[in-house]
């Protein structure tokens, strides 16, 4: 089924995104940030390390540096509560560059320490400003051990809970993106190329006016509920059969697993631009062409904008969202956040000031019940027969998650 936008009428009003800003995050994040300042000057670029020299070098126009006390302008050596506390730190200059913001894109590498840890706090701010938030997340490979792996499938989830979607690129998929013989920079140049094009073509997506409206609801329907990742494919082709070619290079992509991600998501979302001159064949060889990978069930929507710099290019941006077991539930969120705040703060913590650490008795660990909160019995609350079910989302808020978990409060 083919959805024209939430009411389904061609001529809803729709004014286009006039501020959207680039956050990167770490040194993953800041990196991006290099080829973008490069390939698209015109965007609003920020950047965001605890390593000054990183900063220092960076492109970005305006930079921030995360947690002076907390990091002493060094790295957090791939330790997510030194960043999430260097974050905290900086609080007050991270709102200043979120204000104002329709839309922020939080760019950072997940697994180490900054961005792990502090970039869910950007877009927890992000979120507080007023802004529709996406994140931009790169995974480690698998070969780098359980540790980190475990780090940045925490600090996804810890991610998922401030953005309207978030767009991971794995890097055990990088081999997709590249030829076989390819150097070691030759693939990461060409992994970072997909994920620049991602940044563009989501710009693109919500700042073109608009001939076939797709905005920013139909992207919550799609993506609501913290354990939904995004999968997105981009392309781009001119000649006589652009159509075909463009939604083929966007279907290879590595974040759509070749095409293979559609056949499972309810929703998919078709957005094609190009200049005046684009043909409704065209719109339509394009829809047929994805048709056969998506389930005839999906529900499909299209856009479609006007780019009067494409010349003779069509772009066609794909995005689905699936239910991923790659991110935590919201029981394992909830005490990863108390955890690292208890990690960031250690002002809070027992043996520092002499009073217990918040949620804990006087004699250590044990509540009054006699358990740990480690060992209260959360895995029981599962939601049974509801499993299935689309999550009560309020204001942006999954309300099935316990409010002592949403709110970050330890029990005592």
């Amino acid at each position: 089924m083919i959805s024209l936008g939430s009411s389904g009428s061609v001529a809803e009003p729709f004014a286009p995104v006039t501020s959207f800003k680039v956050i990167g995050v770490g040194g993953a994040g800041v990196a991006l940030l290099e080829k973008l300042s490069r390939e698209a000057p015109d965007s609003d670029l920020v950047a965001m390390h605890t390593d000054a020299q990183v900063l220092l070098a960076s492109a970005a126009p305006r930079k921030v540096q995360l947690g002076r006390e907390a990091a002493k302008g060094l790295g957090t050596g791939g330790d997510p509560s030194l960043g999430a506390a260097a974050a905290r730190e900086s609080i007050e200059e991270i709102r200043g560059e979120c204000s104002g913001a329709e839309v922020v894109l939080v760019v950072a590498g997940l697994g180490g320490g900054t961005g792990s840890g502090a970039a869910a706090v950007v877009a927890e701010e992000a979120k507080k400003a007023g802004a529709l938030v996406f994140g931009l997340a790169t995974l480690p490979f698998t070969l780098e051990g359980a540790q980190r792996t475990g780090q940045a499938r925490a600090a996804l989830g810890r991610l998922g809970l401030h953005c309207a979607a978030v767009l991971c690129f794995e890097n055990d998929r990088m081999s997709e993106s590249a030829p076989d013989d390819a150097t070691v920079t030759q693939a990461f140049d060409a992994a970072s190329q997909i994920l620049v094009q991602t940044v563009r073509a989501l710009g693109r997506m919500l700042g073109l006016p608009a001939v076939l409206r797709v905005g920013p609801d139909e992207l919550l329907q799609m993506f609501r509920g913290a354990e939904v990742r995004c999968h997105f494919g981009h392309g781009e082709a001119s000649g006589s059969d652009r159509a075909r070619e463009a939604v083929e290079q966007a279907l290879r992509s590595p974040l759509l697993g070749n095409g293979r991600t559609l056949s499972g998501p309810d929703h998919v979302l078709v957005h094609v631009t190009g200049d005046a001159g684009l043909r409704l064949a065209e719109v339509q060889s394009v829809l047929r062409h994805l048709s056969r990978h998506a389930d005839d069930s999906a529900q499909i929507f299209l856009g479609v904008g006007t780019d009067p710099r494409a010349g003779d290019t069509l772009g066609v941006t794909i995005l689905a969202g699936t239910k991923s077991s790659g991110m935590m539930g919201g029981e394992e969120i909830g005490e990863a956040l108390t955890q690292d705040e208890e990690n960031a703060f250690p002002d809070d913590a027992a043996g520092k000031t002499g009073k217990p650490a918040r949620g804990k008795s006087k004699t250590g660990k044990r509540t009054a019940a006699g358990q740990t909160q480690e060992e209260l019995p959360l895995d029981q609350a599962m939601r049974g027969r509801f499993k299935d079910l689309d999550p009560t989302m309020v204001d942006g808020q999954d309300l099935d998650i316990p409010a002592f978990i949403r709110m970050r409060i330890r029990l005592k």
